[in-house]
This record gives structure tokens, sequence and C-alpha cells, in this order.
């Protein structure tokens, strides 16, 4: 998301953790949840349905929780499209909420590392999928409590040499704790959970 591209990290990390709310797979956001119920926890003033860009640009009607609130704006997207129910995903891309394992956007890859317990995997940069978290190895983000799969994505910074870039682009695997991935200083981007079908 690039409207974050302009913002000073400090700052976007100092918000507390008792200040963000937090994305769980169970109350709101459980396997059997729904628009109605996304209504019952945070009002009716906070929950719409808006047409957003779904998976690969697909335009597609989602919930979305805090609309005009781009730090606590959460994205539900449903299974069940006609009845608005069970969960596909639930995306997050501000820094009001918090994910499994207290993973938040704009932590760094260090951070992330320290809540999997080891280094992942994740695709290079500069194509659909890049900077996403591919294999969690077993670590404490592989399974998420609730019966949800996390996928967090990163991005590079903005500073990072086109050199560097190149090293690490693409529809390729790398390690986290690779030196080349380490080079381009990634964040989190984006943060969702998921019900596979």
């Amino acid at each position: 998301m690039k409207r974050f591209h302009g913002l000073v990290w400090a700052t976007i990390l100092g918000v507390g953790a008792a200040q963000a709310d937090e994305l769980a797979c169970q109350g709101p956001f459980a396997k059997d949840s729904s628009h109605k119920r996304l209504v019952e926890a945070y009002g009716a003033a906070n929950v719409v349905v808006e047409t957003v860009d779904g998976a690969e640009g697909v335009e597609t009607k989602a919930s979305v929780i805090y609309p005009k609130d781009d730090a606590r704006r959460v994205e539900v997207f449903w299974l069940d499209e006609a009845r608005q129910a069970r969960p596909a995903s639930i995306q997050i891309a501000g820094t009001g909420w918090t994910g499994p394992q207290g993973i938040r956007v704009g932590m760094d890859l260090k951070g992330v590392e320290a809540a999997n317990g080891k280094p992942f995997s994740l695709y290079g940069f500069n194509w659909d999928y890049g900077g996403t978290a591919s294999d969690w190895k077993k670590g404490k983000l592989a399974a998420v409590p609730g019966g949800c799969s996390l996928l967090v994505v990163f991005e590079p910074d903005e500073k990072a040499s086109e050199t560097a870039l190149n090293r690490v682009g693409g529809d390729t695997q790398f390690s986290s704790a690779s030196k080349g991935i380490q080079a381009v200083k990634p964040r989190v981007q984006k943060v969702s959970v998921g019900y596979p079908e």
C-alpha cells in the first residue's frame, strides 16, 4: 500500500499494543462469522459493504470495518458472497491492528522472525505475489489458533537500491535470513488471515 511509504516508521511502531485492535480467528472473525456479526460487534456506523480490489486485482464486494480510518480499516471477503457469510480472508493494511503473535503493519523482518521463533521463506519482490511469506518453516506462525491461515506481505525499504532489489526479485523463494533479503530491509505491508475452503 503506497500510502504508507511516506510515513515515519518510528511513529507507526509507536502505536501501543493496548491501543491496537487484535485480529484473531474467533469472535467476529471466526470461521462461521457473517456481515451481521461484524455489525453486532463494531456497530452499523462502522461496517459497510464496498467494492474493493480482491485477489489478483479482481473487484469484489467486501464488508469493510472502519472504512474512513486508514489505520483501522479491515476488509472481509466472503466465501458465501450472496449471504455475506463464512470469511474467505480478512485483511488489514493499517497500523491500528495486530495480527497473530503480535504481527503488525510496519514490523521489520527481525520482528517477524522473533514472532515466528525462527527464519522463514518469502517470495522475491517486483511481481504479483512479491514479498509474500511463503513458508513459516513450522514456526509459531504456521499454525494460527482458530483454524485459519496467516498471510503476511512485505515491502522493501523505499531507499533500497535497484541493484539490491534485482538480487531478490521475481518468482523465487528466499530465506528471511539471507543477506540479499536483509539488505533491502523489508517491513510488513499487509496482514491477513483466511479460511481455505
